[in-house]
């Protein structure tokens, strides 16, 4: 990014991607930047699964550099402005209101609509371990806290 701070040519791309291969595009393209000009920087956002974006001071620099590269789907016709592109590449941290103890429900995935007993909250990993409430067999999984909401607070019992 300190390429835009010089270069008042610079503009951000969107990329699409194959979803879940966003980092092996990436290390596609980073062996593409040498033979390619006007390429400054090429982001994965937090925000965003499935896109890339390319920093770069044309549309066409963009097109030479993602040529015939695996798991690139094509460019996106809108070009971001750099606060929108610094606002997809910041990492927010969300506020986690889950405790040990606590009843939630299941809200997407193989476990979906299942009750389960929170055991463990992983705050830097985002993830709960849960113990399914209607199991016949105790076993303990691992959840992203983004697929379950709470049901019943260990506070409100107290």
């Amino acid at each position: 990014m300190e390429a835009t701070e010089n270069n008042e040519e610079s503009h951000f791309f969107i990329i699409r991607v194959t979803i879940g291969r966003e980092m092996q595009a990436l290390d596609r393209l980073e062996s593409q930047l040498v033979r390619v000009k006007g390429i400054y920087s090429v982001i994965k956002p937090y925000s965003l699964k499935g896109y890339l974006i390319v920093e770069a001071d044309s549309r066409d620099s963009v097109s030479n550099l993602i040529y015939n590269i695996k798991h690139i789907r094509g460019i996106m016709n809108k070009e971001l402005s750099k606060d929108e592109a610094l606002k997809t590449i910041e990492k927010k941290k969300q506020k986690i209101d889950i405790n040990i103890g606590d009843v939630v429900k299941v809200l997407s995935g193989p476990f979906k609509g299942e009750t389960a007993t929170v055991k463990a909250v992983n705050k830097e990993k985002e993830e709960l371990t849960v113990m399914f409430l209607e199991s016949a067999v105790p076993i303990n999984v691992n959840i992203k806290i983004s697929d379950v909401s709470t049901i019943k607070s260990e506070g409100e019992n107290k």
